[in-house]
Formats: structure tokens, sequence, C-alpha cells
């Protein structure tokens, strides 16, 4: 009896503390509008939603929508959807036989090129397509400078990375057929027709854009994360300024943890982003009002500083993650930018080219706390 008494106990204190964990569902959509490199327009909407039990993420959905509600709609998470870590191949039935009419390698390597260069879009193509054309007899392009020759080293290089999801070690000599096997289309000792993407494992482990998000997502549940910690991880973890091969953090995903990840989070947490002023401190006559905006890479903390007349006697950013050699350069400590506010005491200057977005927050944070100085 009391064996029985002790059982009841146990399954109704486990009962009891089932009752007391206290379940939340989130769900946010954060949309970036912006151009495309092609200079067309586009917007990601960033889709963040699941369910926290007792704080911790215990189910989660991220997704990053391309031209959400519109034509050409499409996931970043899909294989499709995104050219990263991924190979195309088109193989076409001709009078003469068969012919490849692409078979490209979307990656990184920083052996490739030097810079935004080493992330290689690189085209193979043969007229003639036979059992024993080798990998040293097709026509190459490097889509990332048209009408450059692409040697053969960086050739190999670039679909290596194809080539190791069969276990071959590429040479000029490597039968064709052997790399269309990957895709499916060489068969049974036969090639098929047909156009097709698939994925390879890139430079440091991760594999296509979409395999690398839901890294993300299964690295988020493994540790038991709550929101704000993953926060905070997209606030410090694999920036844009890191290179990719220090992006390690979280196993299988090297892509930057740009503004939008954070941005998209703080939204899950508070309902809508926050911009305006912190706070300010008074020293020696002078004022600093601590300003926060939304840059590219994420929030912009500014601290902009008045005289005992209002004028406008220094400009800093304390804490920005902006991408080095492009916003970074926005407020360095020489920058002419943030020198033009000061000697104008005025916001309304010009947007550094290439800059726009972190030049426009920075803008707006001097606007903010110009208007926060005249009403105090």
């Amino acid at each position: 009896m009391k064996r029985i008494f002790a059982i009841l106990l146990a399954l109704a204190l486990v009962f009891s503390m089932t009752a007391l964990a206290e379940e939340k569902t989130f769900a946010t959509e954060y949309e970036m509008k912006g151009t495309t490199s092609a200079g067309k327009p586009k917007n990601d909407t960033f889709i963040f939603e699941g369910k926290t039990t007792d704080g911790v993420i215990t189910e989660l959905n991220f997704d990053i929508i391309r031209n959400k509600g519109v034509e050409g709609e499409y996931s970043k998470k899909g294989i499709m959807g995104y050219m990263m870590n991924v190979s195309d191949a088109k193989v076409e039935k001709t009078e003469a036989g068969y012919a490849l009419s692409q078979m490209t390698a979307y990656g990184y390597d920083p052996n490739f090129d030097s810079g935004m260069y080493a992330q290689f879009m690189v085209s193979a193509a043969a007229e003639n397509l036979t059992e024993e054309t080798t990998f040293g007899e097709l026509t190459f392009a490097n889509m990332a400078k048209p009408g450059e020759a692409l040697a053969m080293d960086k050739a190999i290089l670039a679909f290596q990375y194809l080539a190791n999801e069969a276990g071959i070690t590429l040479t000029e000599a490597t039968p064709v057929k052997d790399l269309l096997a990957i895709h499916g289309f060489y068969k049974d000792g036969v090639f098929v027709e047909g156009a097709t993407r698939v994925s390879f494992a890139g430079y440091n482990g991760g594999r296509s854009y979409g395999e690398q998000i839901d890294a993300i997502v299964a690295h988020i549940l493994k540790e038991g994360m709550t929101l704000e910690e993953v926060y905070e991880m997209f606030r410090t973890v694999n920036q844009a300024s890191e290179p990719i091969e220090e992006r390690d953090t979280v196993s299988g995903a090297t892509i930057a943890f740009v503004g939008d990840f954070q941005r998209m989070v703080y939204m899950a947490i508070h309902g809508k982003l926050f911009e305006g002023v912190v706070a300010h401190t008074t020293t020696d006559g002078v004022t600093k009002v601590e300003v926060a905006t939304q840059g590219f890479a994420g929030e912009i903390e500014t601290h902009v500083s008045f005289d005992a007349e209002g004028k406008i006697v220094a400009v800093s950013v304390r804490d920005a993650q902006e991408t080095e050699g492009i916003g970074a350069a926005v407020y360095a400590e020489d920058s002419a930018f943030l020198k033009a506010i000061v000697d104008g005491n005025t916001a309304e200057v010009d947007a550094v080219a290439g800059a726009t977005v972190t030049s426009e927050a920075l803008k707006k944070a001097v606007a903010m706390a110009a208007e926060y100085m005249s009403a105090l």
C-alpha cells in the first residue's frame, strides 16, 4: 500500500511540475528591403516562429522568403533559393549525342582569389559529351569576371568541392561522367537528360544556405537557448567582418549573421525594433547623448556630444558590427563623414557611397540626439 501511495505521489509531483511549466509561442516576420547586386529591387522576409518552455526554445521555424507575396517568391532555405555551396548541371540530347550545357560551382575558397572574388562562381560546358570526355577538355568561364579566362588550377580548385561528394581527387584526366553522376545525369553506363542542382560541403564545412539555416536551428534547440541568448549569438558570432574560416562557433553554419538576424529576434522578443535615445550624461558642461539606431549589421550605439550652447562637438560610435572597410569606415576615428557632421553642426550631410545604410543610421542618431537636447 505504501508503495502504491509513493508512486501516486511521484506521479502527482510530475503532473504538477508539468502544469507549472510556462509555455509561450512567438512569431515574427521582419521584412528587409533593398536591391540585388544587379540593382534590381528585392525584399527578404525573415520568419522566426516557435515555442518556448520556461523561456527555453523548444520548437523553431526559421526561414527567409525572397519577394514574399509577389511574383518570383521563393524560400532561401530551398536548394534552388540561394547560390552557396551548390552546383547546377544541365545535360541535353543532341543529334550527335549529348551536350553539357552547363556545370557550375558556387562557393568560397581564400586560395581562389582575393577579397570578394574568393567567392567563386565558375561554369563549365562541352558541346560534345561522351564517356571519354575529361575535365580538362571542358570550356570554363569565371562568371564573377566575364570575359576573363579561367586557369585550370582555379577550375580544379572550385570543382574539387563537388568532386569531394563522390570521393574523387579531381585532375584534368577525371572523366566528366563521374562528376555528372553526382547530379544523377550518368547512370547505368548512359547519360541522362535534365537540369538540377546539388549541394556540397564547402570551405570550413557549411553546405547550401538552407542547410546552414537548418544547422543554426539545430544548434539553438540542442543548446537549449532562450530568445535573448539567440539575439546575443546573432549580435556577436559570425559577423561579416570575420573571415569565413573563423566562423565555426555554430557547427555547419558559416554564413554571416548580419543585422537582419538580430532585428528578427529582437522583434520576436519585443514586438518591434527599437531606435531612440537611451541615456544622457553631462560632465564639465558637455552633454553626451547615447542613441541606438539600426545599421546594416545590427544596432549601432552612437554618442553625440553637445557643448553648453547646444553645438555638436563630437560624434563617436561605441558599439557596432558594421562591415570592416565599408560600413565601419563611416565611423572610423579619422572619418570625414563624422567630421562633416561636427564641422557643420548638422545631421544633413551626404551619405557615404557604398555604405548608405550605416550612414543613414548615424544621421538619424545625430538628429534624434539634437531633438532630445532641444527638449532638455
